[in-house]
């Protein structure tokens, strides 16, 4: 029977909870009352998977757009609204025995900070996350860190952000305070080896747990419960429906290649290609011209403003991705997904490079070759792949994922 406690879920906005609500909706079908708090200013009720976990009767939301995040300025001065004796008695009213985050800033640093002036601070002006953590931590609650989504990287990808922040501290990433979760979660041991060796974290609390987001056992859930999108329909003379995520440019992406590959897609008369930006990038975004030009193509359409794009895989046949995990999906689907390897610098390994798992092309001709065919190619994925990335789905995933959260609650 589960204990009376609950699993409180941090959260800010529809990324965090496409990653959290897989565990959610894990805990309450093995009967663990579950709180999930959104941090901002975002429409909770209007958020499908929200809504679903909302039929469960051991299921609580509270949304507090007054504690959304604030970085500078002003601004933060409302963050004491959300004070450490405010932000305690949330976790005590809630009945919280176990608090999660996504990953990110732990509090190994600003909990050590001495001194009258660094606790004043630290207890009312501490941002709503970071007061939650603190807050668990000084009630004896523990905390967990669960992955910002998964990685297809085996090797860190050395954008110019992350070079910034490897020459100012010394060649590593500054995550050292992350040493302060109970628990700091990877979806595989691939993904746990590249940040922990390339940053200042001991390592010490770090576990891996498998993949909750693309788990069978939720897919199976998400693609059920996911809105319908209204796309065109398809011609007569189109055969086959291609999505295409723009990439995030500053993934080592060439974008002039990108366009080329767009324009070329967009004008083969046996698909409709559908064109989707990424989740959690403005840098996805075409430029005005980019726009103009490919929107005039006879083939290609936009995908609605803010649709979901679990509801778009679902419309579509193949996907066309460099480097987002949400391919993971149309692989767990049994979807055609072609990564065009050459669109990204050849310095980046990728787990298809090692596994397989995806149709890799390697030339602008050949994914134009590879959808211009009556039939889509068939990508075998190797089980070595659903191992390494999913994690081991014979053990059910997301039930031990829950098991895993109450020992650590009950430690």
């Amino acid at each position: 029977m589960a204990d009376d406690k609950s699993f409180v879920f941090v959260m800010r906005g529809s990324a965090d909870i496409d990653q959290m609500a897989p565990v959610m909706w894990q805990s309450l079908e093995m009967g663990q009352p579950v709180a999930a708090i959104i941090a901002s200013e975002y429409k909770a009720a209007n958020d499908f998977r929200l809504n679903f976990l909302a039929t469960y009767p051991c299921f609580t939301l509270r949304h507090l757009p007054n504690a959304a995040f604030a970085p500078s300025g002003l601004k933060k001065y409302g963050r004491v609204r959300w004070n450490v004796m405010r932000t305690q008695r949330l976790l005590q009213s809630i009945n919280a025995g176990m608090c999660i985050f996504e990953w990110g800033d732990g509090v190994a640093d600003i909990a050590k900070a001495d001194g009258v002036l660094s606790r004043v601070r630290r207890a009312l002006f501490t941002d709503f996350v970071l007061q939650a953590q603190l807050s668990a931590k000084q009630l004896g609650i523990p905390t967990v860190a669960l992955p910002h989504g998964h990685s297809t990287k085996l090797n860190l990808i050395r954008s110019k952000q992350v070079e910034q922040a490897l020459a100012t501290n010394n060649g590593k990433l500054p995550f050292a305070n992350r040493d302060s979760f109970d628990a700091y979660v990877f979806c595989a041991n691939y993904h746990r080896d590249v940040i922990v060796g390339n940053s200042t974290m001991s390592g010490n609390n770090v576990e891996v747990w498998g993949s909750a987001r693309f788990s069978r056992e939720w897919l199976h859930v998400l693609y059920r419960i996911a809105p319908q999108v209204q796309l065109p329909a398809l011609n007569g003379a189109q055969q086959h429906r291609v999505l295409f995520f723009l990439p995030k440019w500053h993934n080592m992406v060439d974008r002039g290649a990108t366009i080329s590959l767009l324009r070329a897609l967009g004008k083969l008369a046996n698909i409709q290609l559908v064109i989707s930006g990424h989740v959690r990038g403005d840098d996805t975004q075409l430029s005005a011209s980019e726009t103009a030009e490919i929107a005039a193509l006879p083939s290609l359409v936009f995908a609605p403003q803010g649709a979901n794009s679990v509801s778009l895989i679902r419309e579509c046949n193949a996907l066309i991705d460099v480097d987002s995990s949400i391919a993971f999906d149309a692989v767990q689907l049994g979807k055609l997904y072609i990564r065009p390897k050459y669109l990204q610098d050849a310095a980046v390994r990728t787990v298809y490079d090692q596994f397989g798992g995806a149709l890799q092309a390697t030339t602008q001709d050949e994914v134009v070759s590879a959808l211009s065919a009556q039939d889509l190619p068939v990508v075998s994925v190797p089980d070595a792949f659903r191992l390494a990335v999913i994690g081991d789905e014979a053990s059910n995933i997301l039930q031990q994922y829950v098991l895993r959260l109450r020992q650590l609650m009950q430690q």
